[in-house]
């Protein structure tokens, strides 16, 4: 069995910062097409991922890994428009995914 990244992208239409960033978290989706990406809108968020992990403040991305059967092994989190913190967190997640 492998492990599984998801990254949860939360944001909102009405967030400045959001749209500054939103291209460069594209560019991230494709450079990490083995992570199962959740876009979630804090203002429409019927699932209430918001409140699972905590979220306060837009933009934020969690990352969480998790063993196939579901186990959480481990998560970071980053929030803000400096996008070398979410390129960090992707990076490391991917660490748990990859064989050394």
């Amino acid at each position: 069995m492998s492990n599984v990244v998801t990254v949860y992208q939360f944001s909102s239409k009405t967030c400045g910062p959001c749209q500054v960033i939103k291209p460069a978290l594209q560019l991230l989706r494709t450079e990490f097409p083995a992570v199962k990406w959740v876009s979630v809108d804090t203002h429409q968020d019927v699932v209430g991922y918001s409140e699972k992990f905590g979220v306060k403040v837009v933009p934020t991305v969690v990352v969480v890994v998790t063993t196939a059967d579901g186990r959480v092994l481990g998560s970071e989190r980053h929030s803000g428009t400096q996008m070398i913190g979410y390129h960090r967190i992707l990076r490391n997640a991917m660490r748990a995914i990859t064989p050394q």
